[in-house]
């Protein structure tokens, strides 16, 4: 009927099929970050809030489990992850943003480098596939 190189080129075939299909279920690409603050300059021991948007591709979303988490790793000190509980319904964040609390330093001065890194889960609509993100990011800002 089918010769041995015969039926082991279908088996490699169906294989290979098999194997770029997987692969293209799990491709969802990593989210970009954008970093802002809600002012441009600072007085030393104020208080202000660093905003980050996910940029998302089509069909990707992020949950709200596992939870976002933030590290300062310079230019001032963290306060924390505002409550995102309520941003969009279910599930997944509505905006694709959320906002960190922080403080200026009361001896910093002149220009000031916000340093860290940002934790996220990412999913994809299609098949639910989701995945753990890590992003690093810097912004300055102005001390009066």
């Amino acid at each position: 009927m089918f010769s041995k190189k015969t039926l082991l080129s279908l088996l490699v075939l169906a294989f290979s099929i098999s194997l770029f299909s997987t692969v293209d279920a799990y491709s969802q690409k990593k989210p970009n970050l954008s970093v802002w603050t809600n002012k441009k300059s600072y007085n030393p021991g104020e208080s202000g809030v660093l905003y980050i948007k996910f940029k998302t591709g089509s069909g990707v979303k992020i949950p709200k489990t596992p939870n976002i988490t933030v590290n300062i790793s310079g230019g001032v000190e963290g306060a924390g992850m505002q409550d995102y509980s309520g941003n969009g319904s279910g599930e997944y964040l509505g905006n694709n943003t959320v906002k960190y609390n922080f403080t200026v330093p009361s001896n910093a001065s002149g220009k000031v480098t916000i340093s860290g890194s940002v934790k996220f889960g990412y999913c994809s609509s299609v098949d639910g596939v989701c995945k753990i993100g890590k992003s690093t990011f810097s912004r300055n800002i102005s001390i009066k």
